[in-house]
C-alpha cells in the first residue's frame, strides 16, 4: 500500500469514526445531544483520541487533520440528527475545536513513536551493515549482490 493511499485510507476512518462515535453515543446515552451523555466523555472522546495517536502513527504527514476531521464529522453529524442549527451552536462549534486543538497532542504522539521506530530500525540496519562490513562479509544492499569489486 503506498503512502497516498494509506493516507487516503485514514481520512475516509477518521470521517467515519467521528460519525460512528457521535450516532454511538446519542444511540447508547439517550439524550439528544451525544455529549449530554455519560458515554460521549468517558468512551467516545478517549477513543477518538486513541486513534488520533493511531493515525499519527500511520500516516505518513499533516497528522494535524487526523482530529480536526473525526470532531468536525461529530459537528456535521450532530447538525444533521440534531435537525439544525440552535442558539448555542457558536459555544458548541467552540468545544469542538478545542477538544480536536487537544488531538494534536496525541497525533503528533503517534508521529514521534513511528520515527523513533524509523530511526531505531535505520541505526540497526547500520549496525548490521558495519558488522557485516568489518567481518569481511558480502553485503547484499542495493548495490546487488556480492561486496565490493565483484
Amino acid at each position: 500500500m503506498t503512502a497516498a493511499t494509506r493516507d487516503r485510507t485514514l481520512f475516509v476512518l477518521s470521517l467515519a469514526i467521528g460519525v460512528a462515535g457521535w450516532w454511538g453515543a446519542t444511540a447508547l446515552g439517550g439524550p439528544r445531544e451525544a455529549w449530554d451523555g455519560p458515554s460521549y466523555w468517558q468512551a467516545v472522546v478517549p477513543a477518538t483520541y486513541l486513534l488520533c495517536a493511531l493515525f499519527g502513527y500511520l500516516g505518513s504527514r499533516g497528522a494535524w487533520r487526523w482530529p480536526f476531521l473525526a470532531f468536525g464529522a461529530q459537528v456535521a453529524t450532530m447538525l444533521v440528527l440534531g435537525g439544525g442549527t440552535g442558539n448555542l451552536f457558536p459555544l458548541g462549534l467552540a468545544l469542538f475545536a478545542v477538544m480536536a486543538a487537544i488531538g494534536l497532542v496525541p497525533a503528533y504522539l503517534g508521529v514521534a513513536l513511528r520515527r523513533a521506530r524509523d530511526r531505531s530500525r535505520a541505526a540497526a540496519f547500520a549496525a548490521k551493515a558495519r558488522r557485516e562490513a568489518m567481518a569481511g562479509e558480502p553485503h547484499s544492499g542495493a548495490r546487488g549482490e556480492g561486496g565490493p569489486g565483484r
